[in-house]
Parts: C-alpha cells; sequence; structure tokens
C-alpha cells in the first residue's frame, strides 16, 4: 500500500526545516554577492585601456587550476574570525573565475559602439555598465544566476569543514 508516514515524519523534523530556511539563505546571498563581484570585475577586464589586464587575467586563469589548498583556506578563516559563523558560508565561492572568463566573453562580444556613445553623451564606466551593459545583458544575468544558485546550493563541503554550529548547517549537511 502506498503511505506517506515517512513524508510526515520528515515534515515534523524541525532540523529539516532549519537546514533549508539556511540553505535558502545562503542561496540567495551568495548569489548576489557572486553577481556584484563577478559582473564588474568582467566586465572591467574587457577595458582595454586598463593596466595590467592580460597580468590579471593571466592571474586568475592560474586560480582556475592551483588553488591556495585547504590548510591555508582554513587558516585565514580562522584568523579573519569567520569560523564557525554564517558570513564564511556566504563569502566562500563568491568569486568564480569560470564564471567571469564566461561574463568577459559576452561583455567582450557586445558592441564598443554603445560604449562610445555613452562616453560622448558624458556617461561614466560606471554608469555605462549600469544602464546600458546589464540591461543589454539579461541572457547572461539569467545563466549566472542559474550556475551560481544551483553551485551554492548543492554545496556542501564548506559548510563541512567551517560550521560546527547546529543552527547554521544547510540543508546538505543535515540530509547527510
Amino acid at each position: 500500500d502506498i503511505t506517506f508516514e515517512g513524508y510526515k515524519r520528515i515534515l515534523k523534523n524541525s532540523e529539516i526545516w532549519m537546514g533549508y530556511v539556511n540553505t535558502i539563505f545562503y542561496t540567495v546571498v551568495n548569489v548576489a554577492i557572486s553577481l556584484a563581484v563577478t559582473l564588474p570585475a568582467a566586465y572591467a577586464l574587457t577595458v582595454k585601456s586598463l593596466p595590467g589586464r592580460k597580468f590579471i587575467v593571466f592571474v586568475f586563469s592560474v586560480t582556475m587550476f592551483f588553488s591556495g589548498g585547504m590548510i591555508p583556506t582554513f587558516l585565514l578563516v580562522n584568523s579573519l574570525r569567520l569560523y564557525n559563523t554564517r558570513a564564511i558560508l556566504v563569502i566562500l565561492g563568491a568569486f568564480s573565475t569560470y564564471n567571469c572568463i564566461i561574463c568577459r566573453t559576452f561583455f567582450a562580444a557586445l558592441p564598443h559602439e554603445l560604449e562610445e556613445a555613452a562616453a560622448i553623451d558624458g556617461c561614466s564606466t560606471v554608469r555605462t555598465f549600469i544602464q546600458i551593459v546589464l540591461p543589454l545583458s539579461q541572457a547572461l544575468l539569467g545563466v549566472m544566476v542559474l550556475y551560481f544558485a544551483v553551485g551554492h546550493w548543492n554545496s556542501y563541503f564548506n559548510a563541512m569543514i567551517y560550521v560546527n554550529n547546529e543552527n547554521y548547517k544547510p540543508l546538505q549537511l543535515i540530509l547527510r
């Protein structure tokens, strides 16, 4: 026979609900921070007059293949007093080099004449980015929101390493 007893027991478990709330909070905040960090960085890397642009792209690319390591990252998190806080689950992974390269490629494909026209009209680089480039990048924004949201929703390793407080654990650790 079909029974819903398992679902009833799960829905009565307060840890599951706390995990859902935490995961939704971490995902929403991380997506907002990730967009606020990645999109301007990618746009800045499309500006040909940026000093050291090729070197910055090289440094970003190297970080895709070589990370600092788990122990130095843990020591940094601990020295910044972010261990066992909600902030660490939001901050870690806020910048993705891979996603930055995707955004940079998209921004580079936009017509440069739009930026020149905005500059002639007196727009600053920031205003051009916000009022011209971002509205033309709605498809990119949708893809980036999905990439960041799915990636952060499914992550559990950072929480497993940096959070001991039961009230801060995301759903993935509770289900584990």
